[in-house]
């Protein structure tokens, strides 16, 4: 209950503060990656457009947000050591890690569904 509950703050504070907590709606869904290795992600859509997503990640909250994509949804962390990437179409996801000064993203969850 306290890491839903750190994950729900970390995102929270991912959505700009034009958005009232009262005008998020959170939906948690739960991927199946390869290796059938699990991936909650809780998404948070602010009713202004904006979004925000929180999954962990080697132990860790990593709090995303939504940022421009050319297909699909795409969410990113920020942080002195590197971002943490995670892409949605559909019923799929993945995230990878580009640490600071690298030219070429870590894949660390990929093939992941949700049916």
């Amino acid at each position: 209950m306290t890491v839903l509950r750190n994950a729900l703050f970390a995102a929270a504070l991912a959505v700009p503060a034009t958005s009232a907590l009262a005008e998020i709606d959170i939906l948690s869904v739960t991927f199946t990656c390869e290796n059938g290795i699990p991936l909650p992600v809780t998404y948070f859509n602010a009713s202004d457009g904006s979004g925000a997503a929180a999954t962990i990640v080697d132990n860790i909250l990593v709090a995303m947000r939504q940022v421009e994509s050319g297909s699909g949804i795409r969410y990113e962390s920020s942080g002195d050591q590197g971002t943490y990437i995670l892409r949605s179409k559909g019923w799929k996801a993945s995230i990878s890690y580009l640490a600071a000064g690298a030219a070429n993203e870590q894949a660390i969850f990929q093939d992941c569904s949700s049916r």
